[in-house]
Parts: structure tokens; C-alpha cells; sequence
């Protein structure tokens, strides 16, 4: 397994990818794969922006950048994008190959709000994976 094989997410079925017939056809659907990835992964970071910025919040903290933390947000950051390939598949399944043919974008805002939840919950996951 390479890097690009664990931090994609696999949320196009392989028989739309594979059923493209030119190169034109499988660049475009690569790239809208690369796109959709690209997308879940920045709702994860938003979701750890707004954790943070909540707890600030219950703290009486005003939000400020300086308040957010950078060495924070950015561990954060490199903690929630190694867990998220690894939670999200096994919370969320794939999209059905009907329901993308269809376009199914109820669908896929169910998987930008679980993708959110991902990055608000992510101290949570990691309490799971960490051994005790």
C-alpha cells in the first residue's frame, strides 16, 4: 500500500472509475475524485477549527488567532488527516454506483457532516486507538 492508496478515501465506487473509456474521461473523473477527497479532508480541519473555537467560547476566551493555538492546530491537523482514512471507511460506507450515476447530493452532505463530526470528535478517536 502507498501513501495516495491510504489517504484516498474511496468515495467514488470503482465501477464509475473504471468504467471510464478515454483518457479525457478518466483524467476528469480522476480529478473529481481528487476534488471530492480534497474537500472531506478540509470539512475534517474545519471541524477541528470549530472544536477548538467552542471550547474557547465555554472557556470565556476571546477567539482570537494567538488564543487558537498554532502549535495546536497544527498537530491537531496532522493528527485528524492520519486518522480520518482510517475511521471514516469503517463508519461510513461507499457510495452505492447507483446513487452516484443518479447524482446524490444528499448523499454526499451526510458524508461532509460525518467527515465534520470526524474533525470536531478527533481527541476522542485518538483516546480510543491510544493504548491504555
Amino acid at each position: 500500500m502507498n501513501i495516495f492508496s491510504y489517504f484516498d478515501l474511496g468515495l467514488m465506487p470503482q465501477e464509475v472509475v473504471l468504467g471510464s473509456k478515454t483518457k479525457a474521461e478518466k483524467q476528469k473523473r480522476d480529478f473529481k475524485r481528487f476534488m471530492i477527497t480534497f474537500l472531506m479532508y478540509g470539512v475534517v480541519w474545519l471541524g477541528i477549527l470549530a472544536q477548538k473555537v467552542m471550547a474557547l467560547q465555554q472557556e470565556g476566551t476571546p477567539i482570537t488567532w494567538q488564543n487558537l493555538g498554532d502549535g495546536f492546530l497544527l498537530v491537531a491537523l496532522i493528527i485528524a488527516t492520519a486518522l480520518f482514512p482510517t475511521v471514516f471507511p469503517k463508519v461510513f460506507v461507499k457510495m452505492p454506483a447507483k446513487t452516484q450515476k443518479a447524482g446524490a447530493g444528499g448523499w454526499f452532505f451526510v458524508q461532509l457532516c460525518v467527515a465534520f463530526q470526524q474533525g470536531f470528535f478527533w481527541q476522542a478517536l485518538l483516546s480510543l486507538i491510544m493504548p491504555k
